[in-house]
């Protein structure tokens, strides 16, 4: 292991950031980027050899004083391109998307430049690509999967960018990026989100599963569509939202929801004369109304103000009115949630193609989403669906191409949910 001295620690503080979060730490004092700026200064040489000697660089574990911990140099060679890789140490070892970490491309034909994947979380897919554009870069940024801000054009060189603090980056680009939310710093202490999740997880195996399944306001198991008692009791999707809702409820007042008013219809905030021929026939919108009614029930909501729970404002994404997100961007709607409301959760309903004669776009299905940012600002997320724990990417497994519309709920650390021994079915 070989270590280096700190002797370009000093154009850190040419670039003071605090302003924009770029320099927060978590409570152990971690920088929320471990920047090895020092190794790649050191390594310059090495790095900008030649192809051949590049090529043939032996692989070694380095000390980073910038950066305050490890990291891993490797050369991996493909047919016309070749990999200088920095790896920076986390708690699963050497990961290539461990947070700070910088993977070098270049050509294997002239030994030129590509360019540089720089990841900025514990998160493979939250990154910044760094390209060579004349004398000039250019820099594009995907945040948990979804690209963010494309074709930013900096003033300097790749080279020279390469080897400065990536802080010198954020400077060059604060007008255009908000850095602010990439690295929020540690989310506020006392978020419930942690644990509403373990009581969540503790409960959800011992809950029985039925068809179109709730219970009413006595804490009868009941069948939703006709409010009829049910002798052998269980949650549906839908039931089982109103339960975890319910444990927000029932400690603050005492009782249950009842479950009629989360049926109302309100034809007068979604749909069209088109659909309305199937409102009856197929209720296209149960989903919808069924997480608005939830959410503007726990808050005494007059019914004509039920869309102001909707997460509709998530920068650079687009929202399709009462359809919501495409399933593939969910986790940054969640990151941008979980930053901007934290201690909220997410009633979410699936919207999908079903049915046919004609085939509609229905919110078939309802999920219980619940983000919150670890220490470091990395979001962490639990998906629960009737009786399980799923997650992100059994949805988008479940619905590609679909889309997922998400309900805000403010959550509290009272949360208790029903206990079912209560209730004799």
């Amino acid at each position: 292991m070989k270590s280096l001295q700190a002797g370009v620690l000093f154009l850190l503080i040419l670039v003071p950031l605090h302003s924009q979060g770029f320099f927060t730490t978590d409570p152990q004092g971690n920088a929320a980027f471990p920047d090895a700026v020092d190794l790649r200064t050191s390594l310059k040489s090495s790095l900008t050899a030649s192809a051949w000697t590049a090529r043939r660089l032996p692989s070694e574990i380095y000390t980073s004083e910038t950066a305050g911990r490890t990291v891993r140099f490797q050369v991996q060679v493909q047919k016309e391109a070749f990999y200088l890789i920095l790896t920076n140490e986390n708690e699963e070892g050497y990961p290539l998307y461990s947070a700070g970490s910088y993977i070098i491309k270049r050509s294997v034909a002239d030994g030129s430049f590509v360019q540089a994947k720089i990841f900025l979380k514990n998160d493979p897919g939250t990154f910044v690509r760094l390209s060579p554009l004349g004398d000039r870069s250019q820099l594009e940024l995907y945040l948990y999967d979804t690209l963010a801000y494309r074709n930013i054009v900096l003033p300097l060189p790749f080279e020279e960018l390469l080897f400065a603090p990536f802080a010198r980056i954020v400077s060059l680009t604060a007008n255009r990026v908000d850095w602010g939310l990439i690295f929020p710093g540690p989310p506020p202490l006392g978020s419930p989100i942690p644990s509403m999740i373990s009581h969540l997880r503790e409960r959800v195996k011992e809950l029985p599963d039925m068809d179109d399944g709730a219970m009413d306001a006595e804490g009868r198991f009941v069948y939703i569509e006709s409010g009829e008692r049910s002798r052998a009791g269980g949650f549906n999707c839908s039931g089982f939202a109103k339960y975890v809702a319910d444990g927000l409820y029932l400690p603050a007042e005492g009782r249950l929801m009842p479950v009629e008013p989360l049926k109302n219809k309100h034809p007068e905030l979604r749909g069209s004369s088109w659909t309305e021929r199937y409102e009856e026939e197929r209720d296209p919108f149960f989903g919808l109304d069924w997480t608005r009614n939830i959410a503007g029930y726990l808050k005494g909501a007059d019914p004509t103000e039920l869309e102001a729970n909707d997460l509709r404002d998530v920068p650079f994404l687009e929202y399709t009115e009462d359809v919501g997100y495409p399933v593939e961007e969910l986790m940054s709607v969640l990151y941008y949630g979980a930053v901007a409301y934290p201690g909220d959760f997410y009633l979410a309903s699936v919207n999908a193609e079903f049915g046919s004669d004609p085939p509609l776009r229905q919110h078939i299905h309802v999920v219980v989403l619940m983000p919150f940012l670890n220490q470091r600002g990395e979001l962490r997320t639990a998906v629960f669906e009737r009786n399980r724990e799923t997650g992100v990417d059994s949805l988008r497994r479940r619905y590609p191409h679909e889309f997922i519309h998400l309900v805000r709920i403010q959550g509290d650390r009272d949360f208790r949910l029903p206990e079912l021994s209560s209730f004799v079915p």
